[in-house]
């Protein structure tokens, strides 16, 4: 349970880092609606995630652990699936010029949105967990 409880706030974190990143994700009621979501990425990650990658096993192998993706996107169509004040928008991004350097712009639409989003997520997530479990020597 604790677990669960750790995972549902440090993903109401990681959405709204996440939103001020890539200001794509939209909530119609803000708080409540990053609750609910982060609890639906909680149900996700610990009781349905698990089932989908044994079943997915036999392509995770022959992808070269490519098909994980995938299934961290799987919880945010979940969310978007059972909350109507949830949405992910597309992704759209203006050129950048910096120290020399262009960053093109970068546009993702529809199922690349949200890949993206789940991938910045778990990217998030997992500084997140690096920051909150170091140990100090």
């Amino acid at each position: 349970m604790k677990k669960i409880l750790r995972f549902c706030l440090l993903s109401v974190f990681g959405l709204i880092t996440v939103n001020h990143l890539w200001q794509n994700l939209y909530f119609h009621d803000q708080v409540t609606t990053i609750a609910k979501v982060a609890a639906i990425l909680a149900i996700f990650e610990f009781l349905i995630k698990p089932i989908v990658q044994f079943l997915l096993l036999p392509i995770n192998f022959l992808t070269l652990g490519a098909a994980r993706v995938v299934t961290n996107t799987l919880g945010f169509y979940l969310a978007i699936f059972f909350l109507d004040d949830f949405q992910v928008n597309d992704i759209h991004t203006p050129i950048i010029h910096w120290q020399g350097f262009t960053i093109p712009a970068l546009n993702f639409e529809g199922f690349f949105a949200v890949l993206v989003t789940s991938l910045t997520l778990w990217l998030v997530l997992v500084l997140f967990k690096t920051i909150l479990t170091r140990k100090s020597k």
